[in-house]
């Protein structure tokens, strides 16, 4: 059997290229015969599909994302091929294992993919439907935290791109201090410093991502919701 840190190189790789498959991009080129990145808010992403297609059709390409996040992460975690040695002496709750840090890998990377997919020439949506399924799977409270903030910053500004940063911004120091796992997680994986790193890894994906439209916030261009249509000002 192949070592821990081979794994650690190879499940990355393919959890990339699982994460370059834009269903967003798929579903909209089926429906309307579009490149999402030529219409809209120009991000190849479930909500845009929302925006030039319908509910329905939105509904299922984020449905799609998030899915692949889950699955890639749900995947590695359930892989019977790592011993879960701890690489270091620590407080269980601050140590790391190869299996864990290739779960942090493939979070990372399957967002990555879905951000800059190799199929699209590198475009890609924001990772958020691929980030929240990874979260819902590996820590539920976390996501809860992230979606409240989310929620509030929308009802208070309107602004819906920038609230889906702070969200993640705000969330990603709790991640580092919260203790409780869903029981589906392995005891080996239960650690904070994992789910802290795993959300750092996120935010660093996503980030170039969300720089733009959270700049566009201060600067008047950013799109916000109205009380019947999205005002797109860019």
């Amino acid at each position: 059997m192949a070592k821990d840190w081979i794994w650690a190189i190879v499940c990355p790789i393919i959890a990339y290229f699982i994460g370059s498959i834009n269903f967003a991009y798929i579903f909209t080129k089926i429906k309307i015969k579009k490149n999402l990145w030529e219409v809209g808010t120009k991000n190849v992403g479930g909500f845009n599909a929302m925006l030039q297609t319908s509910g329905v059709y939105g509904a299922i390409a984020g449905t799609f994302d998030l899915l692949k996040g889950l699955g890639a992460v749900l995947t590695v975690v359930y892989l019977p091929i790592f011993d879960d040695v701890p690489l270091y002496a620590a407080d269980p709750k601050w140590e790391l294992t190869w299996h864990s840090i290739t779960c942090i890998l493939v979070a990372a990377t399957v967002t990555l993919g879905h951000c800059y997919s190799i199929f699209l020439k590198f475009r890609g949506g924001r990772g958020l439907g691929a980030s929240m399924g990874i979260l819902w799977f590996l820590n539920p409270l976390l996501l809860a935290v992230i979606f409240l903030i989310n929620l509030i910053f929308i009802f208070s500004t309107k602004y819906v791109r920038p609230a889906q940063f702070v969200g993640f911004i705000i969330g990603l120091p709790i991640a580092f201090f919260i203790p409780i796992f869903p029981p589906w997680i392995p005891l080996e994986l239960r650690t904070q410093l994992m789910l802290g790193l795993l959300a750092t890894g996120l935010i660093a994906v996503m980030f170039p991502k969300y720089l733009i439209p959270f700049i566009d916030m201060f600067r008047g261009k950013e799109y916000q919701i109205k009380e019947d249509h999205i005002d797109f000002k860019e």
